[in-house]
């Protein structure tokens, strides 16, 4: 009897690791953010290439980002990109990759180019929370156990990037005066850029790079965009500063908002995040 029941609960086992499976293969909103998320981190290099650039006068930042930065999220594209090759063997990461890659890169070295190495930090330091907040969305949502683990893991990386550019920012803060309208204007421009530039250029390829039909339900990028903002709402427990970061992710196109206060006062960043 005990190996009959000890057979019954390993098909149970398999019955629910299927299911599990399933209902990740065929989820619309988890594919796109996985294969989109898969592309960026992949390029991060791009980033670094100008960063280092940026950052010539601060060679202990340069070295973290060659040596801390890029790494993880190097491991954390090669983590994502075998999850998506696992989940959906009938997509074609090789093409769509290098379709977004083509497209990218000319603008990746051109933009976000804000002349002072304090807006700089602040870009980097709300690029970092917006993706911490994603991937614990991701990680609260997941169906599959090993997609929260690598989901958790990589919240957990940018909560630590978001702590480093914090404290960048502050040091950088300390050289040049950043008043409260520069800062928010920044923040909400990279939030824009993040949601117009970046996330739609890793989204453009995805449905055209399958071989055959797509099995996960097509989602144009508007509705992309509104079911994303949705769920990191719903799951990853925004403060109020995550909360002003995604705003933008459900405009449509409007004016930016105005800060809170006009008043020219230096600016700081809230606490760092949670993992």
């Amino acid at each position: 009897m005990q190996a009959t029941a000890t057979m019954m609960t390993s098909q149970r086992e398999q019955s629910d690791q299927a299911r599990m499976r399933a209902l990740v293969r065929f989820n619309g909103l988890t594919f796109h953010s996985l294969a989109a998320a898969s592309f960026l981190e992949t390029a991060v290099p791009l980033h670094v290439n100008r960063l280092t650039q940026v950052f010539s006068a601060c060679p202990d930042v340069q070295l973290w980002l060659e040596q801390i930065w890029w790494p993880q999220r190097a491991e954390l594209g090669r983590r994502l990109r075998e999850r998506v090759e696992a989940t959906w063997p009938e997509f074609d990461w090789n093409s769509a990759y290098d379709e977004f890659y083509g497209n990218y890169r000319p603008r990746s070295g051109l933009r976000d180019r804000r002349g002072s190495l304090a807006l700089e930090a602040l870009g980097l330091c709300v690029t970092a929370a917006q993706a911490a907040a994603f991937y614990r969305s991701l990680a609260g949502s997941a169906d599959e156990p090993s997609l929260r683990a690598i989901a958790r893991d990589a919240a957990r990386d940018h909560a630590a990037h978001f702590d480093y550019f914090r404290a960048l920012f502050e040091r950088c803060k300390r050289l040049e005066r950043v008043g409260f309208v520069a800062a928010w204007r920044a923040a909400v421009a990279i939030c824009r850029s993040a949601r117009d530039d970046d996330v739609a250029a890793a989204f453009a390829p995805l449905d055209r790079n399958w071989n055959g039909a797509p099995i996960v339900p097509g989602l144009t990028y508007p509705e992309y965009r509104e079911r994303l903002a949705q769920l990191i709402r719903r799951r990853s427990a925004p403060g109020w500063v995550e909360r002003l970061l995604f705003r933008p992710w459900l405009e449509r196109d409007r004016a930016a908002p105005a800060p809170l206060s006009a008043r020219p006062q230096p600016w700081s960043l809230p606490a760092p995040l949670a993992a």
